[in-house]
């Protein structure tokens, strides 16, 4: 059924009589194959119902227009088509009340007047998307309105390039950056165009038509975006370069990684938890990563990027993989200055030490094999989850919750083998601000049995250890609010 076919939002229903060719037909001149094809590859059998609404304004696609595509002789349109989705089928009613609307959607997608590619900002939720049950990934929230109704959606931000204003390099940035300016206000809105000259001063030859970017060049262009960029290379950092990569998603931090000739955003990863043990005293939780969720402009949103590339016959996976990727930039907060690899030389170094380590504090930890799990929060974010999740014990939880934190925080999480990755028995927590050689930068080590929190530090004065003896520790709930689970 097509309702109101000639308006300027045409309602579809996917049915016995009207199909995806019918929709298309609704989208031309707009429309072209490759964006029809991955639109309908990521969205059927999930979408019921379609609003087209047209004469759409996108402000992205606008600021390409006008600095680019309004240049040329053939000069395209400058407004587009965007598509609204929904699970359920609806009316106009419901879009005017609301209600069935909102639980029903499943997103939106920007179809522009260039070629090759016609998908501009798109937003689809993964929830709505029953091939990434289990994976955990990052998300922001967008509010928008349709023809005055309000509906909101989360989901990562994709872009695919249109060859010409942007390419891989651009689109990844802006799929990051819009992430960023969208989930928090402390980050400004960064257009296509802009993103090309934040790296003009850094660049030879022409501008546009773009030929995209270096690694180099796109650490700058973080940098000038207010991030503090670091640049990681499987040829520099050799066997630690997934656990690192795995680190930072771990943390929330959405990344930019590089193939030979390709780059896209690295939103999220999953997990196979039926791994057998290994031997050692502690595992890391990257050792049970199967892989990592990306948004690659050449795809449709949340593709599964496998630990091998070109081997996988699912539609979803990559034909990429991890063992492919040749680097990747993390763009952290300005007030982060201890980097992952660090973190982790100085926690392993503290889980030895003879009088705060492991074996001098916790012989129920001493004693079975362990699994650690590092991130990267705000402290503001981890008091937050601490009423929820117990702590192990009311006086962890109660002088976690009174103790000044730092802005951000590096946690190591220790579980058993039995209890992840369910549960944890406690945690390091290092400050994010100081560097790897400040051997008394941690903030607080907690075991089931102590407490040993640097009370000093945590009121701007030289280091000051109190001990805290812990009485019928329980385990408690991993840290989680860092990614979302799919389910």
């Amino acid at each position: 059924m097509i309702d109101g076919e000639k308006t300027l939002l045409p309602l579809i229903h996917f049915d016995a009589t009207h199909s995806w060719d019918d929709l298309w037909n609704l989208c031309i001149p707009f429309i072209e194959k490759h964006g029809a094809s991955m639109l309908r590859q990521r969205l059927d059998g999930i979408a019921r119902a379609v609003a087209v609404e047209r004469h759409y304004i996108d402000r992205d696609y606008r600021d390409t227009f006008s600095h680019y595509h309004s240049k040329r002789f053939n000069t395209p349109a400058s407004r587009t088509l965007r598509l609204h989705f929904f699970d359920q089928p609806i009316t106009r009613g419901d879009l005017l009340t609301g209600e069935s609307a909102r639980s029903a959607y499943c997103g939106y997608a920007v179809i522009r007047p260039t070629r090759p590619s016609c998908l501009g900002r798109t937003m689809i939720s993964p929830s709505k998307l029953s091939d990434l049950k289990g994976c955990l990934l990052r998300t922001c929230r967008e509010k928008i309105t349709l023809q005055g109704t309000p509906l909101e959606i989360e989901a990562f931000p994709f872009i695919s390039q249109d060859t010409d204003a942007t390419v891989c390099a651009q689109s990844a940035l802006w799929m990051l950056f819009r992430y960023f300016s969208t989930q928090y206000a402390h980050y400004r809105e960064i257009r296509p165009f802009e993103i090309t000259q934040l790296t003009k001063d850094y660049s030879i030859g022409r501008l546009f038509p773009t030929h995209g970017l270096t690694d180099w060049q796109m650490g700058e262009a973080c940098r000038q975006a207010g991030f503090s960029p670091l640049i990681y290379t499987r040829k520099g950092y050799g066997p630690s370069f997934d656990h690192l990569l795995y680190t930072y998603i771990e943390s929330g931090i959405p990344v930019l990684a590089a193939t030979k000739d390709h780059v896209f955003v690295v939103v999220g990863h999953f997990s196979d938890f039926s791994k057998a043990p290994i031997a050692g005293p502690r595992v890391p939780s990257s050792f049970y990563n199967s892989g990592f969720l990306i948004n690659d402009d050449n795809c449709m949103p949340y593709q599964r990027l496998p630990l091998v590339g070109g081997v996988s016959n699912v539609p979803n996976d990559s034909k990429h993989g991890v063992d492919r990727l040749e680097s990747f930039i993390a763009p952290l907060p300005e007030k982060v200055f201890l980097a992952a690899e660090h973190q982790q030389k100085v926690v392993d170094k503290l889980l030895s030490d003879p009088v705060f380590g492991i074996a001098a504090n916790s012989p129920s930890l001493t004693a079975c094999p362990l699994v650690t799990r590092s991130f990267l929060t705000s402290g503001r974010s981890f008091k937050r989850a601490i009423l929820a999740r117990g702590m192990g014990n009311p006086t962890v939880a109660e002088v976690y919750r009174a103790v000044p934190m730092p802005r951000f925080v590096w946690v190591t999480e220790l579980s058993t083998q039995a209890e992840f990755p369910n549960k944890a028995m406690g945690e390091v927590i290092w400050d994010a601000t100081r560097n790897e050689h400040e051997v008394d930068g941690w903030s607080a080590v907690h075991y089931p049995e102590i407490l040993a929190l640097d009370t000093g530090s945590a009121l701007n004065r030289l280091p000051d250890v109190t001990k805290f003896n812990l009485d019928n520790p329980v385990s408690y709930d991993l840290y989680k609010s860092n990614l979302e689970c799919l389910t």
